[in-house]
């Protein structure tokens, strides 16, 4: 057994800033054979994918700050993505360019819906009744409920409104930017500014993160924890005994590693819901012509609702002679997909664009399936994360990140809510006498 400050359970963005807060003596565990947790890449025959399209934004100018120390600088440049329904690609976000329809009629019923006395959309009462208050009809029903049924592949109104604020464009008109400073995210924009790596792929952010822990461990899949004995048990033998410990494991997961869980919180987890994702790698065996970095796709008989261009994210990656291209397509026992249909359906849509000339031009294909993509807010879920984690913390135990908190965050503010974990246990467990892990960057 090893006695250590404290165990982080995910090598993910919120383990790796928490631990850079916390003493040498942390040890970091991640079951994966590299870091990043759902910002890594998949490498394949010269093509870079990320598991899911990923770029780096920020309302968090210490994140920003410490990117760039630990990366020594991103790439950076307009983001370029487009919405495709009607037939047509036109800028994202959709309710801000639906002029641009080739259909008359529909642009005058966005125009009308927008018109239309409507009530405030921060009273609806569920996220379908939000885009109908916000948008009105038109823009609603020609976009805006189409493409969320199929990215959220439920029922919206049991989602709730909460999150919207900070992901959620206005509609045309409305004069909003995605901010870089002040702390809280806003809904990004067609000129909004991104940065991806010089080099490799998303996955390279989070990686310099490594030479700032003085203990991580690859391959270490939790089996156990004990949190009366203040144990950690993995399932390669290791035991580690902690006087805290940080987990960006999923809430169910960790309760049910957990001995001794009651069983009410147990149910109460299992309520807590959630997105998976099936992420289709294509490569394309030449350089893309189109500069265009995502496109978004409400169409119900085109199975993704997100397509990622990853090799428009950078220089680096657009020089590069064959060209990797992701496909997100939700999945749930709400919605009914043919999983095997996917890769064709796609290469179709995408032959049909002009973005390949034909469909033997994808030289290799595979897939990823990530089950806790993303977390779906509820009615229920504020009351239940407060209950699991008031339960956790009485034994020392701190979740953090997107599925320790339950949170729909990028991974900047994955690494924000670390760094402020990582800070208040530091102050909290007295065990800043000795330098943190990340000192050398303050």
């Amino acid at each position: 057994m090893k006695s250590v400050h404290c165990v982080v359970i995910g090598a993910g963005p919120a383990g790796l800033a928490a631990a850079c807060q916390l003493s040498r003596n942390t040890v970091v565990l991640e079951q994966q054979s590299t870091v990043g947790g759902l910002c890594r890449s998949v490498h394949r025959a010269g093509g870079v994918f990320d598991i899911g399209g990923h770029s780096f934004h920020t309302p968090h100018p210490e994140v920003h700050e410490l990117v760039n120390a630990v990366t020594g600088g991103l790439y950076h440049q307009q983001r370029e993505a487009r919405v495709y329904t009607c037939n047509r690609l036109i800028p994202y976000p959709f309710q801000k360019h639906f002029d641009q329809l080739p259909s008359p009629e529909l642009v005058g019923a966005c125009e009308q819906g927008l018109r239309e006395n409507r009530e405030p959309p921060e009273e609806a009462a569920n996220f379908e009744e939000y885009i109908i208050r916000k948008f009105g009809r038109g823009i609603a029903d020609c976009f805006m409920l189409p493409y969320n049924r199929k990215l959220w592949a439920r029922d919206l109104r049991r989602i709730s409104c909460e999150w919207t604020s900070q992901r959620v464009a206005g509609p045309k008109g409305t004069n909003e930017h995605f901010q870089t400073t002040g702390g809280t995210r806003k809904p990004l924009q067609s000129d909004t500014a991104v940065g991806y790596p010089l080099k490799g792929g998303f996955e390279e952010i989070y990686k310099a993160f490594e030479p700032l822990l003085a203990n991580l461990q690859l391959n270490q899949r939790v089996a156990e924890i004990n949190p009366r004995e203040r144990t950690v048990r993995t399932e390669g033998g290791q035991v580690f005994c902690w006087e805290f410990l940080v987990s960006t494991m999923p809430l169910p997961e960790l309760l049910n590693k957990t001995i001794g869980t009651p069983l009410d919180l147990i149910n109460a987890a299992a309520r807590l819901e959630y997105m998976s994702l099936r992420v289709e790698l294509l490569l394309v065996g030449r350089s893309l012509s189109t500069h265009v970095q995502r496109i978004y796709v409400a169409d119900p008989e085109i199975p993704p609702h997100k397509i990622a261009l990853n090799h428009n994210s950078s220089d680096y990656l657009h020089r590069k002679p064959c060209h990797a291209v992701m496909a997100e397509v939700s999945l749930s026992g709400e919605k009914t997909t043919d999983v095997e249909e996917i890769a064709p359906a796609t290469i179709t849509f995408l032959t049909r664009l002009g973005i390949i000339d034909s469909p033997g031009e994808v030289i290799w294909k595979d897939h990823v399936d990530v089950r806790y993509a993303y977390p779906v807010y509820t009615p229920a879920r504020r009351s239940i994360v407060s209950k699991i984690k008031t339960w956790l913390q009485s034994f020392h135990i701190y979740p953090v990140g997107r599925f320790g908190d339950w949170d729909y965050i990028n991974s900047d503010e994955a690494v924000m809510k670390g760094l402020e974990l990582g800070r208040e246990l530091r102050t909290r467990y007295s065990v800043g006498t000795s330098e943190p892990a990340g000192s050398a960057l303050s």
